[in-house]
């Protein structure tokens, strides 16, 4: 049995030269759609975003908070503007998306013991950078913030410092971050690596596309030969055929960002190399079954194309999966790449097993299920048509 698999192996790799375009495809495109989303994301977090300021108070202290703004690596200087109505238009020509305004007389009023008040005007429209842009301005400020409230309190209730800091700042908020080793606001290691996935089932549905419904009058050249005429020697061998060169690609998909860019990656054993390659395997012997059952690899590949589409709406890179409502939680757990992009981030990033992945685990099963009968099924469809008085 094991040269009849062999055999067939050997037959579709002549297949595959054959039709190199879709080797090529299946193979360059996720590398290059890896890198490019990885070079995207290669700061891990978003830095120098352009801000202005209009410092209408040009004291001591509007100085030491503008030098304090621009020594957060978040934000870079954009240049000084008259007044606040000059921001938008700096938005639109994009120039600048944050506006610290510096109100006339704030260092005087806060030596007076009367409140002072910083405008910080932020640009909406990207709600992504807004988020940002206005978590670190709060950070920015909020030293400031205590300082004054401090020099207040000693001021009018003549408390001592040590206690008008505790007055001013009752609580210390402690935060630390888990599975996230190394860094901050990591994207590289979440958005970039979550995205690779989309590639990876697409390069697995793509490869194998036609290897079903090629069968059908494209391989006359390729008869099927009596050795190959029992149903798990030939799906045996067209998905092994077709795993052999799609797993180095999924490996350096995978790698890629902790080799080339410095993201963490934690690797538990024997749990990263069986998701490794069980997740294209169960691909390419579904797309195989799909080709071989509708005889069409133009429609098998719309049929790939909507299972992919809603996969990385559903993966928790866009929203997080716990805020989902609980009607498409189904939807969510259904996905192939959705679940094994959840699987991936548990073993790589909480150094977790199989044993820890739950529903994934069983929505991984349940779609290998899905495949082995479609492949069955798509399979007994070739062996019909190619045995003698076949149709």
């Amino acid at each position: 049995m094991i040269r009849e698999i062999a055999g067939v192996i050997k037959r579709e790799w002549k297949w595959m030269l054959f039709e190199k375009k879709y080797l090529i495809l299946a193979l360059v495109a996720p590398i290059v759609f890896t890198l490019t989303v990885d070079l995207v994301y290669s700061h891990k977090k978003v830095l120098a975003l352009p801000v202005v300021f209009v410092d209408q108070d040009h004291s001591q202290l509007s100085r030491a908070m503008i030098r304090a703004v621009l020594s957060n690596e978040t934000f870079k200087s954009a240049g000084m503007i008259g007044s606040a109505e000059e921001f938008p238009e700096q938005v639109a020509e994009d120039r600048a998306h944050v506006c610290f305004v510096f109100p006339y007389g704030m260092e005087r009023d806060l030596k007076a013991r009367r409140g002072a008040r910083v405008e910080v005007l932020v640009d909406e429209s990207n709600y992504l950078a807004g988020s940002v842009e206005m978590n670190n301005a709060i950070a920015v400020f909020k030293p400031f913030s205590v300082l004054a409230e401090v020099r207040m309190m000693e001021a009018l209730k003549g408390a001592p410092p040590t206690l008008a800091l505790r007055q001013s700042m009752p609580m210390d908020v402690g935060v630390r971050t888990w599975f996230n080793p190394g860094f901050t606001s990591n994207y590289l290691n979440f958005v970039a690596i979550g995205t690779a996935y989309i590639a990876l089932q697409l390069a697995a549905l793509v490869i194998a596309i036609r290897s079903g419904s090629s069968e059908f009058g494209e391989r006359s050249f390729q008869p099927l030969r009596a050795a190959t005429q029992r149903p798990f020697v030939l799906a045996a061998g067209k998905v092994l055929a077709y795993l052999a060169p799609v797993l180095p690609v999924y490996l350096l998909v995978m790698l890629m960002p902790h080799l080339f860019f410095g993201a963490p990656l934690v690797r538990t054993g024997i749990s990263f190399w069986v998701v490794l390659i069980w997740f294209p395997a169960t691909m390419i012997t579904f797309s195989y079954g799909l080709s071989a059952m509708t005889k069409d690899a133009v429609f098998a590949s719309e049929i790939s194309t909507v299972l992919t589409l809603p996969n990385f709406l559903a993966s928790g890179y866009t929203w997080p999966d716990i805020a989902f409502p609980k009607a498409l939680l189904l939807l969510k757990y259904g996905m192939p790449m959705a679940t094994v992009a959840f699987m991936m981030r548990k073993i790589t990033l909480m150094g977790g097993t199989l044993a820890d992945c739950g529903n994934q685990l069983w929505a991984l099963t349940g779609w290998t299920i899905v495949a082995v009968v479609v492949a069955w099924s798509g399979t007994r469809r070739i062996l019909a048509h190619n045995l003698p008085g076949g149709n």
